[in-house]
């Protein structure tokens, strides 16, 4: 079996977190309160089993999940899952509102630019893609759900870069190199902070190749009513096929939806519809 990269294992597990359907949190701590069986770790034979893998290579990756605080183990040795994983759930359902009123801008962008269109937030020191609607064409880009990336590298890290306070700022970019993903990442903080600057004035950015070669994306940020990011919303596809001409049309309407969808947002967190949502959460227990 090849090595494994930790990064593609986080994205593995990033992107079950964000699919699992077979498992609630809340109906598992439910039934425990009325008596009903916990719920309790896996054992290295469910795990072969389950897996259809042998056991060496089941230990093997059960161990680089442990490393990374993917997976851990209980009292009795079962396998459970790990503090990282728990956060990473915790913030998708913190975002869970926030998806239900961006997926049909997603799905918007995608049926009018043809191309594949993501939602993207901070999380930590990289971004992550936490939605996305796939281009119907033959030849497309796309991410897993969980894609993450350094915020100097792509279209999606350098709008959030751009309208970060500087204390923030400075933290995020504090390592003295900038780690190079193809020869057209930007790793010179002056080409990048020209770059964010023009992000600024321009109210979106576009990258070429930056992140994988070939690739282009344009990028706009979805504001809150504080004027902070609540995410990022990125058209992508072939760069052949998403030409500066092509990538320059897409824009106007990216700013279009971008700043439609945090108006609506900033409608639903005040006044009459928060109240609405306050009371209606209230009645259903």
């Amino acid at each position: 079996m090849r090595n494994l990269d930790p990064q593609e294992v986080e994205r593995h597990v990033w992107r079950c977190v964000l699919t699992r359907r077979s498992f609630d949190a809340r109906n598992a701590d439910k039934s425990s309160r009325q008596g009903g069986p916990r719920c309790r770790g896996v054992r290295l034979k469910d795990v072969i089993e389950a897996a259809a893998l042998n056991k060496t290579t089941a230990l093997r990756i059960l161990r680089v999940l442990e490393s990374h605080d993917l997976a851990a183990r209980d009292g009795a040795g079962a396998f459970i899952l790990g503090s990282r994983v728990l956060w990473w759930e915790n913030c998708y359902r913190r975002n869970f509102e926030l998806l239900a009123v961006v997926r049909p801008v997603l799905e918007r962008l995608r049926d009018v630019t043809g191309e594949t269109v993501t939602f993207s937030i901070l999380m930590g020191d990289q971004t992550v893609v936490i939605d996305q609607v796939v281009s119907a064409n033959v030849t497309s880009t796309r991410f897993e759900l969980g894609a993450s990336a350094p915020l100097h590298a792509g279209a999606s890290g350098r709008v959030i870069l751009a309208y970060l306070d500087p204390e923030r700022y400075k933290k995020l970019l504090r390592f003295p190199r900038l780690q190079r993903l193809t020869e057209r990442t930007i790793t010179n903080r002056i080409l990048l902070e020209r770059e964010l600057n023009k992000c600024r004035r321009n109210g979106f950015t576009v990258s070429r190749g930056e992140r994988f070669p070939n690739t282009c994306s344009i990028a706009a940020p979805v504001f809150d009513s504080n004027r902070k990011v609540l995410g990022v919303i990125s058209v992508l596809g072939p760069a052949d096929r998403l030409t500066p001409t092509v990538s320059k049309s897409i824009a106007p309407v990216l700013l279009k939806e971008t700043r439609l969808l945090a108006e609506q947002i900033s409608r639903a967190n005040s006044g009459p519809e928060k109240a609405f949502r306050r009371n209606y959460k209230a009645s259903r227990g």
